[in-house]
């Protein structure tokens, strides 16, 4: 796909942050499902993005590769506020983005208002987010996409659904293992997906 194709609403990372701020003042989220519960998450997800956003600490090795970027790229990460793993991940990516603004532009675009856009990439049939795409500028073209978490997490989940627990006994797990890892295996990937740029 091309540049072309991504939404026209889209957000900076810092107009997102806004527009979550002002949410969760409204004990509202993005999206149709409006309940509490959702409502709830991402009052939550507000304060764990403005703390990761604050202690997070790139790798040496993934700035270098962000340093040794010489073609311009738009990273495009698709999401919701009530997002659990949008919480932990997207300050990352945004951390990515500030370490090279020459380089990379960084847009957010809401999922359930982009429906058609979303269903490019879906993973296993489901609207699993967050999602970021990588475009090349100069080529007018999408070179990768990852998401929507690092693939050890994606497997622990997996092991939790098989063992029968619910969805809030799993998701607690997630937020924990997002916790003890700090960052480190999103970082980890991302840098594996930096470096396959020129």
């Amino acid at each position: 796909m091309s540049l072309n194709h991504i939404p026209q609403e889209r957000f900076s990372y810092d107009a997102y942050i806004e527009l979550v701020k002002q949410l969760v003042e409204k004990r509202q989220t993005t999206g149709p499902d409006q309940s509490s519960f959702l409502a709830n998450f991402t009052a939550l997800n507000l304060v764990r993005m403005q703390r990761i956003g604050k202690m997070i600490t790139l790798k040496k090795s993934l700035l270098t590769k962000l340093s040794q970027l010489k073609r311009q790229y738009v990273f495009t990460v698709i999401t919701e506020a009530w997002c659990g793993d949008a919480a932990q991940i997207l300050p990352v990516i945004a951390k990515i983005a500030e370490a090279n603004p020459s380089q990379i532009d960084l847009f957010i675009v809401l999922r359930d208002s982009n429906t058609d856009y979303m269903d490019q990439y879906l993973t296993n049939g489901a609207r699993g987010i967050p999602k970021l795409i990588i475009y090349d500028v100069a080529e007018n073209k999408e070179i990768l996409n990852w998401g929507p978490r690092p693939k050890e997490l994606q497997l622990y989940i997996e092991s939790l659904k098989v063992m029968g627990l619910s969805k809030e006994e799993w998701i607690e797990k997630v937020m924990l293992w997002y916790t003890k890892d700090k960052t480190k295996t999103t970082q980890d990937e991302l840098e594996e997906a930096i470096g396959t740029l020129q």
